[in-house]
């Protein structure tokens, strides 16, 4: 985990695409000084804890299109978590596009797919050799592929409905709680 990122693009594009927050705007609701907000805006590194206030800023300003942005980007330059699509594809492509890149995705991980559950199955007999790892590395390496322009998929959706991932998470987690998929808030 870091805790320093420059986070300028993000930022940038976040302000710009923005309908009612300009700098100085957030730079008041982040509690900052202009000064700050203009430096992470220019490539001087901001702390996770300032990346926070910003996004609880767009959050307040019920800004969910760069509370998206912002919130894929910091999962990514912090944590080092998935962030969702952001280079040029991601802002020409409607969603139909993009499912026709999710399509192309998909099919490739599916060619490494019974060669990967085999493997699977075979580490928990023996230790795979490092042929076989690379192998497993690289079904992986496709999955991220298909996971990254799904997340673009439904980015590119909830910009739509103006809904924040954050919304849509916690209308979600009660379902998946009840599936066993998450623990949920009483552990």
């Amino acid at each position: 985990m870091r805790n320093k990122a420059d986070i300028s693009y993000v930022l940038k594009k976040s302000l710009r695409n923005s309908t009612k927050l300009n700098q100085k705007g957030l730079a008041a609701k982040a509690k900052v000084a202009n000064a700050t907000v203009s430096d992470n805006s220019n490539g001087r590194v901001a702390t996770f804890d300032k990346a926070v206030n910003y996004a609880k800023a767009f959050e307040e300003a019920e800004e969910n299109i760069a509370l998206n942005d912002l919130t894929s980007d910091f999962s990514y330059s912090y944590l080092g978590f998935l962030k969702s699509m952001d280079g040029p594809l991601a802002d020409i492509c409607t969603t139909s596009e993009l499912d026709i890149f999710q399509k192309m995705e998909s099919g490739e991980r599916k060619e490494r797919k019974n060669r990967a559950e085999l493997l699977i199955v075979h580490s928990k007999i023996r230790s795979l050799d490092s042929v076989e790892r690379n192998e497993l590395k690289q079904y992986v390496l496709e999955f991220l592929d298909e996971i990254i322009v799904e997340l673009a998929i439904v980015f590119s959706i909830l910009k739509i409905i103006g809904m924040s991932i954050q919304e849509a998470m916690s209308l979600k987690m009660p379902e998946w709680v009840a599936k066993k998929y998450m623990r949920g808030n009483d552990v």
